[in-house]
């Protein structure tokens, strides 16, 4: 049985860090930006424009004019770029590659919807990281260097909103909502170190890892 441990947090609440120390702790495989990379690799893209199109969901106007090369009209139409692809075909690569990953893995998944495209089994265990927004706005703006609350507070809902709106249209699913996870918490209420020694405690607790 494969120990499957996925993230899903809100940005700034430290989830991605907290992901890193669980899995340092338990001697696991961390998934983040791997994802990317392989997805790019086999698309045939650029990962930082990858990165571009990662956990979002196109506008209505980007997805009518997808592919499509716009010009006066004395210009020859040109035809479509031969590896377009869809959001839709974006969230299944990334899926398909989470499944290869953790079926060969024990590994922590930071994102990438992984509590709700991976199958369910007893080694699984699910996260959700949030925090109050305040916190997140100071943490943010410490590690991205953000000049104003203001602009860090933009940024955040921006994500938040995204995340949800991205998660919900590829799965049917609430991001935010604690009833799809095994664990939902507090990150500002603890240090991170002692984040990650509840999380082990849960896990242990449920016969995820052993103790």
């Amino acid at each position: 049985m494969r120990t499957t441990i996925t993230i899903a947090r809100q940005m700034g609440s430290g989830g991605s860090y907290i992901g890193q120390l669980v899995a340092a702790r338990l001697s696991l495989k961390y998934i983040d930006r791997e994802v990317l990379h392989l997805a790019a690799e086999e698309l045939g893209y650029d990962e930082e424009e990858l990165a571009a199109r990662a956990e979002k969901v196109s506008s209505f106007w980007s997805r009518l004019f997808h592919g499509l090369t716009l010009g006066p009209p004395e210009t020859h139409y040109a035809p479509p770029p031969l590896r377009a692809f869809t959001d839709r075909q974006l969230f299944e690569k990334q899926t398909e590659i989470l499944r290869e990953i953790a079926k060969e893995n024990d590994c922590v998944i930071v994102g990438w919807g992984g509590c709700h495209v991976l199958p369910r089994h007893r080694g699984k265990f699910n996260i959700f990281c949030h925090a109050p927004l305040s916190f997140r706005i100071k943490r943010t703006m410490k590690i991205y260097h953000f000049k104003t609350e203001a602009e860090a507070r933009e940024i955040i809902l921006e994500s938040d909103e995204t995340r949800k709106r991205y998660i919900m249209e590829m799965t049917g699913k609430d991001w935010a909502c604690a009833e799809n996870y095994h664990l939902s918490f507090d990150t500002s209420l603890l240090s991170m170190e002692e984040s990650v020694d509840l999380i082990i405690e849960f896990l242990k607790r449920e016969g995820a890892v052993k103790s």
